[in-house]
């Protein structure tokens, strides 16, 4: 296991909503976290390495499906390319902080593969390896 901390904001698992003060955790702490968010349908989380504000991935979850964002920037953001769990012309609900963002399915993912790009990343996985990004 890598010694790579993360700064993380995420859903409460007990109240449901966006709590956006960070708190800084090892890799199995935010896969634990993700696994509890999955216990209630739907969350949200923000992850970047505790050495540097950016990249910073965004993770929208709701009912087994994931929309991973990066932003590398404080004004650039890119979405990871979907894994084909969804018909790119479907349209998807995640959750975005406390409210429901819809995406195409071109940018869905699987929840377990979403959780697998935050374990990487959190491992010090450089994001270009996790995936194709389009730019917004």
């Amino acid at each position: 296991m890598s010694n790579e901390r993360a700064l993380v904001a995420a859903t409460s698992v007990e109240t449901g909503r966006f709590a956006a003060t960070e708190q800084l955790v090892d890799r199995d702490d935010l896969v634990r976290l993700v696994d509890e968010l999955s216990t209630i349908d739907q969350g949200y989380v923000e992850v970047r390495r505790a050495d540097d504000d950016f990249p910073a991935l965004l993770v929208g979850f709701r009912m087994g499906f994931a929309v991973v964002q990066c932003m590398s920037g404080p004004e650039s953001i890119a979405l990871l390319t979907g894994d084909g769990s969804v018909v790119g012309s479907d349209l998807v609900d995640v959750l975005i902080m406390d409210d429901l963002a819809t995406f195409s399915g071109d940018y869905v993912l699987e929840s377990a593969r979403a959780r697998d790009v935050l374990r990487k990343f959190a491992d010090g996985a450089d994001v270009r390896c996790l995936g194709e990004w389009h730019d917004l």
